[in-house]
C-alpha cells in the first residue's frame, strides 16, 4: 500500500485534499462559515494561493489540489482566473528554469513511451503543445519539460500554454466550486 501511495503521490494528495472538506464537515466544523470568512478576505488569500499554485506548477507534484481549492474559495469565475494565472505563471517559470539549466537530456526515450499519435507530432507544433496538456496528471509536465529542451520558441510556448491552460483552469475551478454546494447540501440536509 505504501508503495502505491509513493508511486501515485500526486493522485493520493489530490484525493486526500478532496476528501478533507467532507472529513472536516463530519467532525462538526462549520466549513460553510469558514468558507464565507475566507471569501470575505479573498484579497488576502490571493497572496497565498497564487504563489502556492505557481510553486506547485513548477514542481513535478502538480497544482491540482490548489486549483480545486481556488474554485472552492473563489467560485467558478474568479477561481478560473486565479487558476489560469497560477498555472500559466508556473508554466513560464518552469520553461525558463529548464531552458536555462538543461544542456542536454535523454528525453527521447520518454517520447517513445507516448502513444504513436502523439509521438509522431513534432514537439514544436501547436497541436503537440496544446493537445498533450490534456493528458490527465502528466500532460502539463510533459510539455513543460520537453518544450524548452527541444528549444520551442518562447512566444509559441506562451500562447499555446495560455490557450490550453484556460479550459483546465475552468474545469478545476468548477469542481472546487461544486464542492462548496455539495458541502452546503450535506450541512443543510444530513447534519
Amino acid at each position: 500500500m505504501i508503495k502505491i501511495i509513493r508511486q501515485y503521490r500526486s493522485l493520493t494528495l489530490l484525493i486526500v485534499l478532496m476528501l478533507l472538506p467532507f472529513v472536516v464537515t463530519y467532525l462538526g466544523i462549520d466549513l460553510v462559515a469558514f468558507l464565507d470568512h475566507v471569501r470575505e478576505h479573498s484579497g488576502v488569500a490571493l497572496f497565498f494561493t497564487i504563489p502556492l499554485h505557481v510553486l506547485l506548477s513548477v514542481s513535478p507534484m502538480g497544482s491540482e489540489p490548489v486549483a480545486l481549492a481556488n474554485g472552492f474559495i473563489y467560485g467558478i469565475w474568479l477561481g478560473t482566473l486565479v487558476n489560469w494565472i497560477g498555472s500559466l505563471t508556473g508554466s513560464i517559470v518552469g520553461y525558463w528554469l529548464i531552458y536555462h539549466s538543461a544542456e542536454e537530456a535523454k528525453f527521447s526515450r520518454y517520447m517513445e513511451k507516448l502513444p504513436p499519435l502523439i509521438r509522431n507530432i513534432p514537439v514544436s507544433s501547436p497541436l503537440f503543445l496544446i493537445g498533450v496538456r490534456f493528458i490527465p496528471f502528466v500532460g502539463s509536465d510533459i510539455v513543460k519539460y520537453v518544450a524548452p529542451l527541444w528549444k520551442v520558441p518562447f512566444g509559441r510556448y506562451l500562447w499555446t500554454s495560455a490557450l490550453a491552460i484556460f479550459p483546465i483552469a475552468l474545469v478545476m475551478a468548477a469542481l472546487g466550486s461544486g464542492a462548496t454546494y455539495l458541502i452546503d447540501f450535506i450541512n443543510r440536509y444530513w447534519l
